[in-house]
């Protein structure tokens, strides 16, 4: 019976850790971590398409293999392969309406904050089922306020984002 345990155990221990770690649902928003090439295939010698120089930068992972992941741009729907080891679990957004997106002080609309642009960046502090915080820096200066998340690129319409 001991012998069996110890056996049970090794095997355990030699086994690959990720056998049994789980893949993360596709699709999903990540995060650049910093500077990053997107390629035509999942590979270190496939051709260069963008290289991103926004830390935070969210992109959507649409097919992932072997350490690869199939990404799409929110901005030009660019599509490619980026490396996992390029991403983090940060939530980050865009601003999505192409004429102006609103930033409210409270979910309620009772103060406009900001007229947004396009393409605007900012971290996700929280999402509920219609809005989310975020935090917009400009010009050293951090504004922290409620955008409706049908404006966003970077959060899914059913995520709750604590």
């Amino acid at each position: 019976m001991i012998r069996q345990t110890i056996i049970f155990i090794v095997v355990l221990i030699i086994l690959p850790l990720n056998l049994f770690a789980k893949d993360l649902p596709v699709p999903r928003w990540v995060s650049l971590n910093a500077e990053a090439n997107m390629r035509k295939g999942p590979s270190t010698n496939a051709s260069i398409m963008y290289r991103y120089q926004i830390a935070g930068y969210p992109m959507e992972i649409i097919r992932q293999i072997d350490g690869w992941r199939y990404v799409r741009d929110p901005l030009t729907n660019t599509e490619g392969w980026m490396s996992h080891i390029l991403f983090n679990g940060a939530r980050f957004a865009i601003t999505s309406n192409k004429d102006v997106s609103y930033g409210y002080k409270s979910a309620n609309k009772n103060k406009l904050v900001a007229k947004l642009a396009y393409g605007v960046h900012g971290k996700i502090l929280n999402c509920n089922s219609n809005w989310c915080y975020v935090a917009i820096t400009a010009n050293e200066e951090t504004n922290k306020l409620y955008i409706e998340k049908k404006n966003l690129y970077g959060v899914y319409s059913h995520e709750i984002i604590d």
